[in-house]
């Protein structure tokens, strides 16, 4: 309805296609095993001079992404907002914020993107509003007993005691309930008051949805990555959620206050029906500017895999982000245990990642830069697409937390500097001058330190970086991907951990001697993390990729 308005020893940079390959048909879409670079747009690069990256700047900085050899780009919300939650509150979804260009702009990038080969993501946030949203406004001003758009949202009567109808929490602070006077109601929002969650019950938010997916598919977009997708659906009763033993809270993942993770998410998040919700919305979509289905990769932030895998059912999403290997420790048996996932048969397959812009980034949360490469060269090996965030190719390091300038919402409000997301939002240091080669002016969020090999243009001239490293792994896992089979065999041995992937073995040794690398008879050394190095050797902390060629696939 409408709306109300490492060295590697082959070539580091080997030639890069300038075109999107023609879709090879339902048997080989372009998404399984590719490499998906996350853009967190306001701190790619700044290319007006107000301190905050910008569509242009993703333009500017193309050929730094496309030297890595990744698949996709996948970009941050760049729409209309009143910033509260940095791009996720989003008043317009049909709109692109003045801060980050226009629909011209959005047009070149994707021209751009789709002549050297790359496709684009869009990041949806489907799962709430901005409470300045037109619809909020219009549910507001109906009252309770309106019949447009007040069920657009969730709304409950105060329960027995007058306070919020039950127990639920946000995400962010304080109670997930906020009480609206004039309608003598409280609205839900998992997150911030300023968030209120859309009614996915109402068909009529699911027919908006349709179209505005239509509408950025129409504009050249290849899919979405689509925020929270496990959160669209709650209990219709509205029952308080089970309280955590204290004990149990030390295991829930971060991205959500203290206070927040003491609740078992029974009754608010992951509602077996919420998988259908995805089924709806793939057969009304219209295909891609490269004729394909558009791409779905949901943020399913969950403790099990097979609640994951529900996602992945023919007909629903392609892929579902695990969150298994984003605080993982660099031990052998964690990583093998994380890696060891259920296999079950679905359509779709697990996005891996080691960190995003709400996780810490690995050379910080691992101890070094190396280690973190260490681990993604196994975690890429995995069958599914791999999620690279922004910085993790030169090595980035989490930023200090000021409390005096911090922007994330978890630290201003919450007062929880240390699991801020602030810490992995750093604007990416282009050069080792003051202003790191981002803006001219002032950055809306301080730069972090320099990587331990130094900025992007120090980096680029010297073969043993960190960033020259990751080219050859990517340039490597090119040359293959197509060629191995969709599953993987993991295994450790003390600190060795051997994944075997059809004709590729990677070995990772975590631990801090080094030991003997037996290759077997006719195996090739493709990539190792660590510069230079003994063929019969695998040092601490380093990876490498071999290929046996006898061995099937």
């Amino acid at each position: 309805m409408p709306v109300p308005q490492g060295e590697h020893v082959h070539d580091q940079n080997p030639p890069i296609s300038t075109t999107i390959p023609a879709t090879s048909g339902p048997e080989r879409p372009w998404w399984p095993d590719a490499v998906i670079y996350e853009v967190y747009i306001r701190s790619l690069a700044d290319s007006d001079g107000d301190g905050t990256g910008d569509l242009q700047g993703v333009i500017d900085r193309l050929d730094h992404i496309q030297a890595l050899g990744v698949n996709a780009v996948w970009i941050t919300p760049f729409f209309p907002s009143p910033g509260h939650d940095h791009g996720y509150d989003v008043s317009d979804f049909r709109g692109i914020d003045p801060t980050f260009g226009d629909t011209e702009t959005f047009r070149r990038l994707v021209a751009d993107l789709h002549g050297r080969g790359m496709r684009l993501l869009v990041d949806v946030v489907p799962n709430h509003t901005s409470h300045e949203h037109p619809w909020f406004r219009a549910a507001i001003a109906e009252g309770r007993g309106g019949t447009e758009y007040r069920d657009y949202y969730l709304w409950s009567d105060p329960g027995p005691d007058g306070g919020p109808p039950n127990n639920w929490l946000a995400n962010f602070g304080g109670s997930a309930w906020t009480w609206e006077p004039r309608s003598e109601q409280y609205y839900l929002h998992a997150y911030l008051p300023e968030q209120p969650d859309l009614n996915w019950r109402n068909p009529r938010v699911v027919e908006e949805w349709v179209d505005i997916l239509a509408h950025w598919i129409d504009l050249g977009a290849d899919g979405f990555r689509i925020d929270v997708a496990h959160n669209l659906l709650k209990h219709p009763d509205l029952p308080d959620n089970p309280v955590l033993e204290v004990a149990a809270t030390e295991h829930v993942p971060a991205g959500r206050v203290r206070s927040a993770r003491g609740l078992d998410r029974v009754y608010d998040v992951d509602q077996d029906e919420v998988v259908d919700l995805f089924a709806r919305l793939r057969e009304r979509l219209p295909r891609t500017h490269a004729g394909e289905e558009p791409f779905l990769l949901g943020e399913t932030v969950l403790e099990r895999p097979d609640r994951v895998e529900r996602y992945l059912q023919a007909g629903r999403l392609d892929a579902a982000m695990w969150f298994g290997t984003d605080r993982v420790s660099f031990e052998a048996a964690e990583v093998a245990r994380v890696l060891r996932t259920p296999g079950a048969d679905t359509a779709g397959t697990f996005g891996w990642f080691l960190s995003n812009h709400d996780r810490a980034r690995p050379a910080s949360r691992l101890g070094s830069a190396d280690r973190a490469l260490a681990l993604a060269a196994a975690v890429l090996a995995m069958p599914g697409p791999y999620l690279l965030y922004q910085g993790e190719e030169l090595g980035m390091l989490d930023l200090e937390i000021d409390p005096h300038t911090a922007r994330d919402p978890i630290a201003r409000r919450a007062g929880e500097l240390d699991v801020s997301r602030d810490r992995a939002r750093s604007p990416i240091p282009w050069t080792d001058e003051p202003g790191r080669g981002f803006s001219t002016a002032e950055p809306w969020l301080a730069h972090g330190p320099l990587p331990e090999h130094g900025s992007a243009a120090t980096q680029h001239g010297d073969v043993r970086s960190h960033l020259n490293r990751w080219r050859g792994l990517l340039s490597t896992w090119a040359g293959l991907r197509h060629q191995l089979p969709a599953s993987a065999s993991v295994d450790h041995d003390a600190d060795l951990l051997t994944l075997t992937r059809g004709t590729l073995t990677v070995w990772v040794n975590f631990g801090g001697e080094a030991v003997p690398l037996k290759r077997p008879a006719g195996a090739e050394i493709l990539w190792r993390s660590q510069p230079g190095g003994d063929p019969a050797t695998l040092r601490a902390g380093e990876a490498v990729w071999l290929r046996e060629p006898t061995r099937g696939t």
